[in-house]
């Protein structure tokens, strides 16, 4: 019962927090009321999913469904347009578990290619077709207008996917690691570059073709931030740099602005979108190369332990501590499967000697 009732909570919840995303992202929806450019409940709906299972799905539809029955229009389009984004975020998380290692995508460049294919490009087609279906059947739209509402459609959906989703996985499958003081300063140093930039390029009233040359500057903090913060620093100042863009783009200044108000949002949302990949393509092939960088140094030091040692049991204190050494842990355990008694056995405990971890090592032998 209470685990039942935690899981009504829960998509209670995520109901609400869709709702509000879907509220300001229909605050943007020009060429249609229920079809946007800019569209954040994509990227909520699949990066919970890809989180938390599949079991999320109700509070996608009640969310969607909430947040359409807000705005003019009959029931069952509401109710077509809700089937279509449940849908959709339903076959995204499947497709990214199935072929890109679900919410590990980001930890490699081929996932993150597939990411982008599978989940930001294919499954957002079911979305666009199913809810622009919908509002064409229930006479809130005409059928000329099609090709035009489910572009803008696809391209929210699809700017949501690579945008958000990216952000949310990212800082909430993995904690931020641990920074030294000097890291810190860093980092803050990098977001101010960030923001410094991006309120020079998108929010100030230069000459157009100034700034649409200089609107490619702001690659460079994001590709600082990629290479010394990785994934973390990566999502997180793509997604400043997006947000600066995009409040210059509503408020009429920046390189992105046309006579036609959506069109401008949807050089926004595929500027943003190009900007984003770049980084975090960036950060995982750099972390791709410490990683085997760090495997190398593992095997180097086990190897010469085990050069160095008569026995193994002599050798397993040596190599738990190279192990820790070498990737940088502050403890580590070695354990030996008794398979008589069908157990692990705790042989060996090594931690750096500035850690107090007695207890600890007590309850782990």
């Amino acid at each position: 019962m209470t685990r039942r009732l935690h899981t009504a909570a829960s998509i209670l919840a995520f109901a609400a927090v869709y709702f509000c995303a879907g509220k300001f992202g229909l605050s943007l929806a020009l060429v249609n009321p229920s079809a946007s450019a800019v569209w954040p409940p994509a990227g909520l709906a699949l990066a919970a999913t890809l989180l938390w299972g599949y079991r999320l799905w109700p509070g996608i539809f009640l969310g969607a469904l909430l947040v359409n029955l807000a705005t003019p229009g009959n029931a069952a389009t509401d109710f077509g347009i809700a089937v279509g984004n449940t849908m959709e975020a339903l076959l995204g998380a499947w497709l990214v578990n199935r072929f890109a290692h679900g919410a590990k995508a980001f930890e490699r460049a081929p996932d993150i290619f597939k990411f982008v294919l599978l989940a930001a490009m294919v499954s957002t087609v079911v979305s666009a077709s199913v809810g622009v279906t919908s509002v064409c059947l229930g006479r809130e739209a005409r059928w000329e207008q099609y090709a035009a509402i489910w572009s803008t459609w696809w391209v929210g959906d699809m700017m949501g996917d690579l945008i958000v989703a990216p952000l949310l996985l990212i800082w909430l499958r993995r904690p931020w690691p641990r920074l030294r003081p000097a890291q810190v300063q860093e980092a803050a140093g990098v977001l101010f570059a960030v923001v410094l930039v991006s309120v020079l390029i998108f929010l100030p009233r230069i000459p157009s073709d100034l700034e649409n040359q200089l609107k490619y500057l702001s690659i460079l903090p994001l590709l600082w931030a990629a290479f010394r913060f990785r994934q973390h620093g990566a999502s997180l100042c793509a997604s400043v740099l997006s947000g600066i863009a995009l409040w210059g783009t509503l408020q009429g200044v920046g390189p992105f602005v046309t006579h036609n108000p959506n069109k401008s949002l949807l050089l926004l949302q595929a500027f943003a979108g190009t900007m984003t990949l770049t980084a975090l393509v960036v950060a995982a092939v750099i972390s791709e190369g410490q990683r085997f960088e760090q495997r190398l140094r593992v095997q180097d030091a086990v190897s010469r332990v085990l050069a160095e040692s008569t026995n193994l049991k002599q050798a397993g204190s040596k190599i738990v501590q190279a192990l820790c050494e070498a990737a940088g842990w502050d403890a580590g355990a070695m354990w030996r499967v008794d398979r008589a008694a069908n157990e692990v056995r705790c042989v060996e405990f090594w931690h750096v000697p500035s850690l107090e971890v007695r207890e600890f090592a007590a309850i782990t032998r």
